[in-house]
């Protein structure tokens, strides 16, 4: 009984250590979605040097000077004068009226380096539920601006748009649910939702861009494994990979329930502990053990039994790491002993995967076969080299 009421004083303190950090959070996700709403919708305002879209060009310019002074507003660290700098130089260009495809890339790099600077939660800790939990919810809160099907209206663009699309992350349509990032669905329409919910309706909206889209090879999970699971299948861009990697992910998170099957445990646990860092890095611990205790039970415990029958030392070694992240976070150890803890966990599912990686095993069975065949090539030339003389004799 005493272990269990330490524990939940541990919990508690760490909560309301990281509430001071939370509070900025608002801030730095309002300038994200604004850089992100530069980045899809500039090629719309101008085209080949001139503008063509003069209301949507002053938008654009407000937005870039509204999340200027946001980031301002933020706390100084080390990293934000470049940030800042990255902001500027795309105002440049945006005035310059430089072409669409180098405002995009800007915008989106300045975005990402807000996100990264200021340890933003990109990703859900909770699996990503089938677009169809949240079809009711689409209806009554999407489809009068938007369409029953995405088609778009006079209230609102088209989600059915794949090319406009696969300029969002999953995390950009996230962030436009949330009223306090995103002034255009305040908090009339969006203000009472869950955070579980808005994850919910981007999966929804991205399925109804995935409809252009067919279901992509197997082949491809296992080329591009961090797009099937998260964070990547939430923080990745379709528009920024090669086209057939584009093409996957765009219809693998608007159908997330028919991908989890693809995804390694391993790889769960790995994206989950490198959630659990992001948050323990933007000073929010509770939530970076809830994280770290997930990929435990839903990556690593569902393999442990195999690892250990595969190679014991590295399965004792790895149960060991947990134990000492798992110490170092609820003891409130220094900050560097807990990183490199991140680090050492990190390794050694690395270790452990490709041990258990049966893509390895595979490849060597292909190995042998390759020489054997070569072997049994070689030998049969010699035979028909020799059988040829005899006659030529």
């Amino acid at each position: 009984m005493q272990c269990t009421w330490l524990f939940r004083l541990c919990l508690l303190t760490l909560t309301w250590l990281s509430g001071e950090v939370r509070a900025q959070e608002p801030l730095a996700a309002e300038a994200g979605n604004l850089l992100s709403y530069i980045a899809v919708d500039y090629g719309e305002a101008v085209q080949e040097g001139e503008v063509r879209d003069p209301f949507l060009y002053r938008q654009q310019r407000r937005n870039l000077e509204r999340a200027l002074g946001l980031v301002r507003q933020l706390p100084d660290k080390p990293g934000r004068a470049a940030l800042e700098n990255s902001i500027l130089e795309l105002d440049a260009a945006i005035a310059a009226k430089r072409d669409a495809e180098g405002v995009r890339r800007r915008a989106n790099a300045a975005a990402d380096r807000l996100a990264a600077l200021y340890q933003l939660q990109r990703s859900p800790a909770e699996v990503l539920p089938a677009a169809s939990a949240a079809a009711p919810l689409y209806a009554r809160r999407c489809a009068a601006c938007h369409g029953g099907r995405g088609e778009g209206g006079a209230g609102g663009p088209a989600l059915r748009d794949s090319q406009r699309m696969a300029n969002f992350s999953l995390y950009d349509l996230y962030n436009t649910l949330d009223p306090a990032a995103d002034s255009v669905h305040g908090s009339d329409i969006d203000g009472d939702l869950t955070s579980h919910q808005r994850w919910a309706l981007a999966v929804t909206v991205a399925h109804l861009a995935a409809a252009a889209y067919e279901p992509p090879p197997v082949e491809l999970a296992r080329r591009y494994p961090a797009l099937i699971g998260l964070p990547g299948m939430a923080t990745t861009r379709p528009v920024e990979l090669p086209g057939d990697a584009a093409a996957a992910l765009m219809w693998w998170r608007g159908n997330p329930q028919q991908v989890r099957a693809l995804e390694h445990p391993l790889t769960r646990a790995g994206g989950l502990l490198q959630l659990a860092e992001t948050s323990y890095r933007a000073g929010d611990s509770a939530a970076a053990y809830h994280q770290l205790m997930l990929a435990f039970r839903q990556g690593y415990r569902p393999v442990r039994e195999q690892l250990a029958g595969r190679d014991a030392p590295l399965a004792t070694q790895l149960a060991g790491r947990w134990q000492s992240l798992r110490g170092a976070i609820l003891g409130d150890a220094p900050s560097t002993e807990v990183i490199a803890a991140f680090q050492q966990l990190r390794t050694a599912l690395a270790q452990a995967q490709a041990r258990l990686e049966p893509a390895a095993e595979s490849g060597r069975v292909t190995l042998w076969a390759w020489l054997l065949f070569a072997a049994a090539a070689a030998l049969g030339l010699l035979l028909w080299l020799g059988l040829r003389r005899r006659r030529l004799d």
